[in-house]
């Protein structure tokens, strides 16, 4: 499921585990730190209050006066929390004892006998200054200390005070954090869901410019990523990605369109090249015309010279025939030792003036096959011109007119052109 999920969005929920999680466990720690401070703080409040009446009960306790006893204790009613107080003699008699009305007897007699077993325990606990004995349960908390005349320990006093205080702050404090806590995670989310864009658009940019390579095969594209960290090496992997991908592509339509041999464009590119050449003259009534060029007795030259030189002749005529067609014109090997080109906005006077440089070009050339050892090659050349033809005429009947009358130019004895 969480696969499932878009990348932002699992970005927003990690950091909102995290940061929740991080804010869980530091409130769990300040409300158990909150809840040790409220403890020792009205535990110190009830040594105090312990402190005080012990001093008030010194002078009953020296007399064995139960009523100034008792009286003093019931001054503890003005505490709502005090719920029980003990004070007893040396030997062990209760002199006075304090109960508040809210602390029903069963409880009252359950805490007495929890007083009494600590004591019992403690036995030699309370007979010093500065002695006592503190216990804290989730209901109530207590402490006993001996009551001194003169030095000496004639009495204990016991108090015991309910824990609501402790409890209600305890509560109030876990409410604000709860409170806080929660508008912390919301903020946080908020924040997540601003910030993450920081993290998750350079990724949705380059699944962008992924997708876009992939709908339009623009392998040149280049994306900028803006970032000096690992999304720019990311990016910089990608983009040698393309450019790999590119260089393939073009090494691979190289060799599709290309005739090795002489680096010309081979028969099966240059029929596509030549039905959109011929659609735009058509569309613009422009003129165009064809060279069909064959060499003369190149059999005879691989046989006698061998099919390196061969090789050696095919490729000084295409650079010949390259250097002597205008830089918009088609060349093209079409087949063995004919070659094929497509003048483009030509009149039957510009293709002649092409043909007529191709047959200077191929008279000044020789062709050094061996060391001290050259031979020329001379041309036949069929020409058509579209000049008062018909405009529909297919590209297939202007290519067997000028294949006609490059066979009428090797009839006339070769080395010559003729016009169809």
């Amino acid at each position: 499921m969480f696969n499932k999920i878009a990348i932002r969005y699992k970005l927003i929920i990690l950091l909102g585990l995290s940061g929740g999680f991080a804010l869980l466990i530091s409130s769990l720690i300040m409300v158990y730190s909150t809840y040790l401070n409220q403890s020792k703080s009205s535990m110190q409040v009830l040594h105090q209050l312990t402190d005080v009446i012990s001093d008030n009960m010194r002078a009953a306790l020296a007399f064995g006066d139960a009523n100034s006893a008792s009286s003093i204790l019931a001054s503890l009613q003005a505490n709502p929390h005090i719920l029980l107080a003990i004070a007893t003699d040396s030997s062990g008699q209760v002199l006075g004892e304090y109960r508040s009305q809210q602390l029903p007897a069963a409880r009252a007699q359950a805490h007495k006998q929890a007083l009494a077993q600590i004591l019992d325990e403690q036995p030699d606990a309370l007979q010093q200054a500065g002695q006592f004995i503190q216990r804290i349960q989730p209901d109530w908390m207590g402490v006993a200390k001996p009551i001194l005349f003169e030095g000496q320990a004639i009495g204990s006093l016991a108090i015991l005070s309910d824990t609501r205080e402790i409890w209600d702050q305890f509560r109030r404090f876990v409410l604000m954090q709860v409170i806080a806590s929660g508008l912390t995670v919301i903020l946080l989310l908020f924040l997540s869901l601003k910030f993450q864009a920081v993290f998750t658009r350079p990724i949705l940019n380059l699944i962008d410019g992924m997708r876009t390579v992939a709908q339009t095969k623009n392998y040149r594209t280049v994306l900028e990523s803006g970032h000096q960290d690992e999304f720019k090496h990311l990016y910089d992997v990608f983009n040698s990605m393309l450019i790999d991908i590119q260089e393939r592509d073009e090494r691979l339509f190289k060799l599709a369109t290309t005739d090795a041999l002489t680096g010309l464009t081979n028969r099966h590119h240059a029929m596509e090249l030549l039905g959109s050449m011929v659609a735009r003259a058509r569309r613009t009534s422009q003129p165009f015309g064809l060279i069909m060029v064959d060499l003369d007795f190149f059999k005879k030259i691989n046989d006698t010279y061998g099919h390196q030189a061969g090789d050696l002749v095919l490729q000084e005529t295409a650079k010949v025939l390259r250097s002597s067609a205008r830089d918009y014109d088609l060349v093209a090997r079409f087949g063995g030792e004919e070659f094929l080109i497509a003048c483009d906005n030509a009149s039957l006077d510009t293709c002649i003036t092409v043909v007529e440089r191709i047959q200077q070009g191929l008279a000044s050339c020789n062709i050094e096959y061996a060391p001290e050892r050259s031979l020329k090659v001379t041309a036949s050349l069929g020409v058509y011109s579209s000049t008062n033809q018909p405009a529909n005429t297919p590209i297939a009947a202007m290519l067997s007119a000028a294949d006609a009358a490059l066979y009428r130019a090797k009839d006339a004895g070769r080395n010559t052109y003729r016009v169809a």
